[in-house]
């Protein structure tokens, strides 16, 4: 049990012109022949421009296409199995464009959700509300924020998909998995001895932060264990207030 809450508690918390005008007025045939030859040749040199964009460049257009943006809603799928077992966790993350966040997890077991707002803490669960007497400071949620927080990722490479980009960052030992985790659980990683594997990004044409999708491979006490996790954002800037239980 003490290797499956350190699992989550690592990943669970890691976890923007048209053509040219045209001037070929005065211009005679050949000349006009020739542009209209070389036209295919720009297009496939922009094309290529566009293939050649680095995982820095897609980083660098989403946080300043997105940097203003606030709300978002955020679904993510986490698997963590071994050969004995296997737990999987599901959480909802809802940011509204006012001072408040809503984040639902179902553990397998039951549903328990967090309303954090003004600073107050309550948790919902099975109908009931419970002010937490611990405030909660949701400074650094917004849509912004997370998008400057994939800044680690620029190291990775990137791919000009039909819809927009993907980075792929390859997840080499502790070094590798560090840049997602958060400074106070890095002493965690020393219970590891061996890790890695993969993390994808995908942006839209807009370089709107669409999904991730994390894979690895842990070895620790000579026991393999098996994480995934798929994140999927949506209605980003669209989330105007959080509809609250009674009693809160």
């Amino acid at each position: 049990m003490k290797k499956m809450l350190l699992i989550m508690l690592l990943f669970l918390t890691a976890c923007t012109n048209g053509g040219p005008a045209d001037d070929s007025s005065g211009e005679n045939t050949d000349q006009s022949e020739e542009s209209t030859e070389a036209a295919p040749e720009e297009q496939q040199t922009s094309e290529e421009s566009e293939e050649e964009m680095s995982a820095a460049d897609i980083i660098k257009n989403a946080q300043s296409e997105g940097s203003k943006e606030v709300s978002y809603e955020e679904r993510q799928t986490t698997t963590i199995s071994t050969e004995e077992r296997q737990h999987v966790i599901r959480t909802i993350t809802t940011r509204s464009k006012q001072d408040e966040i809503k984040i639902a997890v179902d553990d397998g077991t039951d549903i328990k959700t967090h309303y954090i707002f003004e600073g107050e803490h309550f948790i919902y669960q099975n109908g009931d509300v419970e002010r937490q007497d611990d405030g909660r400071n949701i400074e650094g949620s917004s849509y912004g924020d997370l998008i400057s927080q994939l800044e680690p990722f620029k190291e990775g490479t990137a791919e000009q998909l039909e819809s927009g980009y993907e980075i792929r960052y390859e997840v080499e030992g502790e070094a590798g998995v560090k840049p997602f985790i958060n400074d106070d659980l890095e002493s965690s990683l020393e219970a590891v001895d061996h890790i890695n594997g993969l993390v994808l990004l995908k942006f839209n044409e807009d370089y709107r932060y669409e999904s991730a999708e994390l894979t690895l491979t842990m070895e620790m006490d000579d026991e393999t264990i098996n994480v995934s996790s798929n994140i999927t954002m949506d209605k980003i800037g669209e989330i105007n207030v959080i509809e609250k239980p009674k009693g809160m």
